[in-house]
């Protein structure tokens, strides 16, 4: 018997399974289809099985969200990255013992350990950190305070990869400045409300809000009762906030930020700022201040939170004298062979006293270059005080500046009495601010015309790439003649080129620029009385680089050191303008436009000497090492992650003997920061580069020992 064969099914498994997904795929498609039409009947007729739907009970249905515009970046003038949209990470500890799963712990097993390791990782010391997690019984979880804030993706992919047990996080939208102390002041930064939308507080964040917040979008979102969502549409489109480009060049800010640095170390001042500016522009080149912050951590932050160029007006002491000298010129009361007897001068009851004594009869252009008082306390009697007051305001003192930096002070001024008219032809009795000063420079350095000085150059559509702001430079006013202008630049020569001149330490000669500059001691009012101690005392400078065609503006005070490198305010500022000077000049004589390479400073402690030595080098910078090459490293004179100029010296001590090296050539600051960290006395004079020193190169020194070297 003929056995029938058994029928196959024709269709392949790959077949059936495209069929039983179209038939999935349909049927979804029917039931979103379903609740779509239905939800159109529910937002037609406000109508669920026969019921009227309330206004409330309709909002589960049709719902408006907002949809927050990216804030836009801030940049140097280069385009180097100021501040940026990241995401940064809040940690936190769980160290309740009964929290497992699968009878795995996901609380800190061991404390210690996990503390050893995160003293490594964040701002906050072992101790600190293990008295946390030794939290009292019936604690579920512990936090790290501000150190355990706002940690950035580094400091996170570190700890993740740890996998220590009970360490959690939770995230947020924040704003990263990935320069760390870099202008933070100028800057600024961002605080984020509730609903997620970051605001301007301080600086260039605060000040340009408008351009760098953009405008948030509005969508409308369709869903079920349930939550399902249906459809969206944009009711209003959001638009994403400005670029905004800074004056600030980036290479010439870190050479600033790391000299005052050193300087603000070594001295330990009250206070300090410094500023380079474009004299023709009056744009803002570099510019900072001490105490400061670094915006990436906030570390710093509660100690100085105002912008000292613009919030705290100070007396400015003697640099007043050039203001006072442009308007004695201007108004014909200027006769610098005329003669005066120095030292005091009674005006009423009361004096006014020269800072140097047995000066004797002086010219009054040796007057000037000495910075005597009696000779602008008589210069102001001769004008009269309407006049001298008709040019303080001419040079827009006691108003505010407006360069962009909000909280801006107008300064104050005391000027009823004689006595108090003739204080403030020398720079007492009258408060005003950095920025003031060096707007006021600009109408000394452009032959009387004064120009604004300005932090933002432009602002551009990230989308477009449309400039939808740019500044320009902004004449202010003529503040004095042509002839006035060159004959002061002259007369603040004399200041550095005179042998008694006041300010021959920032003499340029060597390296061939003929600079004018004054320097300003201002003495400090403690419980209403002027102290006469050098040390309590804002020590300044103004300098014009170079004096017949200023290219540069440079500005510096020093609020009461505790120290002074080489034991004189002026050298101590001299460390800041010398290097920085000359980096601006060569940059400005090759090509402004390009970019001197940066290298980033490693973590070097606990590694060997010797065998980082190469790695340095190969990363472009130049490593002295302190004591024994084989030995770990217990310090370096630059915090890691820190960006420097290439080539720049990076000082890393070791235990053992300390060898000196060959010096020839340093400039004041590596030697400063060389006998500070090997604990050597050191004294120096002269200006410029080491050409001698007093301890042979390759002698052992000891802590203590003195050094001397002569600059030239």
């Amino acid at each position: 018997m003929e056995k029938k064969k058994r029928k196959t099914s024709k269709t392949s498994p790959i077949n059936r399974s495209k069929r039983a997904g179209m038939m999935i795929f349909f049927t979804i498609s029917v039931i979103l289809l379903a609740l779509a039409i239905h939800f159109i009947y529910v937002s037609a007729t406000r109508t669920v099985k026969g019921r009227k739907l309330s206004e409330s009970e309709l909002k589960h249905f049709v719902s408006n969200q907002t949809v927050q515009a990216k804030r836009g970046g801030i940049f140097d003038s280069t385009g180097q990255v100021l501040a940026e949209n990241t995401t940064t990470y809040n940690l936190y500890a769980i160290v309740d013992k009964s929290y497992k799963s699968n009878g795995k712990a996901l609380y800190v097993v061991n404390k210690k350990k996990t503390a050893k390791f995160l003293a490594k990782v964040i701002d906050m010391k072992e101790s600190d950190i293990l008295k946390r997690l030794n939290a009292k019984k019936g604690t579920f979880q512990v936090e790290f305070g501000s150190a355990g804030q706002n940690l950035s993706i580094s400091q996170h992919d570190k700890i993740v990869a740890a996998k220590l047990p009970g360490l959690k996080f939770t995230t947020n939208a924040s704003r990263l400045y990935p320069n760390g102390v870099f202008a933070s002041q100028i800057v600024g930064l961002t605080s984020t409300k509730s609903n997620s939308k970051m605001t301007g507080i301080m600086g260039i964040e605060e000040s340009m809000n408008k351009y760098l917040a953009g405008k948030s979008g509005v969508k409308t979102v369709q869903e079920t009762a349930t939550g399902v969502p249906l459809t969206s549409s944009t009711n209003k489109k959001v638009k994403d906030g400005d670029d905004v480009y800074l004056t600030l060049n980036y290479n010439l800010q870190y050479q600033l930020e790391s000299l005052m640095s050193h300087v603000y170390k070594v001295t330990k001042p009250k206070a300090m700022t410094a500023m380079l500016v474009n004299a023709k522009t009056g744009a803002i080149l570099a510019a900072t201040q001490r105490p400061t912050f670094n915006a990436s951590t906030k570390k710093g932050l509660s100690n100085m939170w105002d912008n000292l160029l613009v919030q705290d007006p100070i007396e400015p002491g003697s640099t007043m004298k050039v203001f006072t000298l442009s308007a004695a010129i201007d108004t014909g009361h200027w006769n610098p062979t005329a003669t005066f007897k120095s030292g005091e001068l009674s005006i009423g009851s009361q004096k006014v006293y020269d800072a140097e004594d047995n000066m004797g009869v002086l010219t009054y252009r040796e007057g000037f270059a000495r910075s005597s008082n009696v000779a602008f306390a008589k210069t102001e009697i001769s004008m009269g005080p309407t006049i001298w007051r008709k040019y303080i305001n001419k040079f827009r003192f006691l108003k505010a500046t407006k360069t962009m930096l909000p909280n801006e002070s107008a300064g104050s001024i005391v000027f009823n009495e004689p006595i108090e008219q003739a204080d403030t032809a020398f720079g007492q009795g009258i408060d005003v601010t950095p920025m003031q000063i060096v707007q006021a420079l600009t109408a000394v350095a452009n032959n009387g015309r004064e120009i604004r000085p300005y932090l933002v150059s432009k602002v551009v559509n990230p989308d477009t790439n449309k400039v939808v702001y740019k500044n320009k430079k902004k004449f202010l006013s003529r503040t004095m003649k042509k002839s006035t202008a060159e004959q002061v630049r002259k007369d603040m020569i004399d200041v550095v080129n005179l042998s008694d001149g006041t300010a021959k330490t920032y003499s340029l000669a060597k390296e061939g620029y003929q600079i004018a500059a004054k320097t300003g001691t201002a003495q400090i009012a403690i419980n209403g009385k002027y102290t006469d101690n050098y040390d309590e005392s804002t020590h300044s400078v103004e300098v014009l680089v170079p004096a017949k065609h200023p290219k540069f503006i440079f500005y510096m005070y020093l609020r009461e050191p505790e120290k002074f490198i080489g034991g004189l305010a002026d050298t101590t500022i001299n460390t800041v303008f010398h290097p920085l000077i000359l980096s601006a000049l060569n940059a400005a004589k090759a090509n402004s436009n390009v970019k001197v390479k940066n290298a980033t400073v490693p973590d070097l402690q606990g590694k060997i000497a010797s065998g980082v030595e190469s790695t340095l080098k190969n990363a472009g910078l130049n490593p002295i090492i302190i004591g024994d090459r084989s030995k770990k490293i217990t310090s370096q004179s630059i915090s890691a992650d820190t960006k420097i100029v290439s080539g720049q010296k990076i000082f890393v001590k070791t235990s053992g003997d300390v060898i000196m090296p060959n010096m020839n050539g340093w400039s004041i600051s590596d030697v400063s920061t060389f006998a500070s960290l090997t604990g050597i006395k050191l004294s120096y004079s002269g200006a410029g580069k080491v050409i001698s020193q007093s301890i042979s190169a390759k002698s052992t020194i000891k802590k203590g020992e003195n050094l001397g070297v002569k600059l030239q």
